[in-house]
Parts: structure tokens; sequence; C-alpha cells
């Protein structure tokens, strides 16, 4: 007896996860396609370009007491002089790490302020997506690629649902194509800046 219902189990195990809908979708170009992530990058780009001017502003501010005491401080220096200027330096140095550690964690909050909503719209997308056709699994593909890929997705027996997201969050092909052209400037742009700083 307990051969048949384990030899059923193991017959009717197969049946009932063919009977299962899967669905992957592409995280990033969902969200890349949102008008919403633009505005919000272009945001933290105007930010960040505000923290990085300040940053400069204050390396030249050293760089030109540094340079000052070099030219000025010798051997016939008074000790308390030389002692000053070190201190002067020091403290410029101090509020540059400050302000430097200030502007990032301000970064990273306006970052979660401004994507956070994004990411919910999404996931709310995906949520009712996933509810309204039946899937037991939706899979974001875009944590699948790279070297290390821990799972493998059958696309002829998972269906793509990055379409339906993007109607159901009404991003248009119009936007789909904005999201691409605007995402391309932003890496010809870290490019330049990369290739300036060599």
């Amino acid at each position: 007896m307990i051969k048949k219902i384990i030899t059923l189990v193991l017959v009717l195990a197969p049946l009932s996860l063919c009977a299962q809908k899967f669905a992957h979708y592409s995280n990033v170009d969902v969200i890349q396609a949102m008008p919403a992530y633009r505005t919000a990058m272009t945001e933290l780009q105007n930010v960040g370009k505000q923290y990085e001017q300040e940053l400069t502003a204050m390396r030249a501010e050293i760089q030109t007491k540094i340079e000052k005491y070099q030219k000025e401080v010798n051997d016939k220096t008074p000790a308390n002089m030389r002692e000053r200027r070190e201190a002067e330096i020091n403290q410029l140095r101090e509020r540059f790490e400050t302000a430097y550690q200030d502007n990032e964690r301000a970064y990273g909050e306006k970052q979660q302020q401004l994507l956070e909503p994004i990411y919910k719209k999404v996931e709310d997308a995906v949520t009712q997506i996933a509810k309204e056709n039946g899937y037991v699994y939706v899979l974001d593909q875009s944590l699948l690629q790279g070297s290390q890929k821990l799972i493998f997705v059958n696309e002829s027996l998972s269906e793509n649902i990055t379409t339906k997201i993007h109607n159901k969050l009404g991003i248009t092909a119009a936007d789909v194509q904005a999201g691409k052209a605007f995402i391309a400037k932003l890496q010809q742009e870290a490019q330049a800046a990369q290739a300036a700083q060599k």
C-alpha cells in the first residue's frame, strides 16, 4: 500500500509542477524605462555635482595652504608659527574628511528617498501581475546575470512579463527608448570622468 502511495506521489508531482506557471522579468529594464527614475537620477546627479564642487574647493584650499607652508616655513621659522600653520592644515583636512563623510551620508539618504518609491511601485506591479495571472514564481533576471549565475531560467517554460509590467506602470515604447538613451548618456559621462582623472 505504501509503495502504491509513493509511486502515485512520484507520478503526480511532476504533473503538478507542469501545471504551475512561472514568469521572469528584468527589474533593471523596467526601472530604467520609468520617467520617475530618470528624474530621480538627474536630481541625484545634480546633488552629487554640488557635493563634488564643494569638496574640490576644499581640496584646492588645502593644497594652497600646503604650498604656502612649504614656501614660507623653513628651519629659521619659529616653532610656534610652524605649529600654528600645521594645525591650520590639519584642521582643513579634518573639515574635508567630515564634509566628505557628511556628503556621502546625505547622498545615500537622498538616493533612498528618491528611489525607494520607484522600487516599491515596480514591486507592487509585479505582485499584482503574479496574482492576476497565477504565477507561482516570478524571477528578476537582472539578478541572474553575470558569471556567478546560481539560477538558470529556461525561458521556453517561463513567461517574460517585462512588457506586462511596463503596461501596468504606464510605460510606453518611447519611455523604454528614453531610458536606454539616458543610461547610455550616464555611461558616457562616467567614462569621460574616468578618462579625465587619468
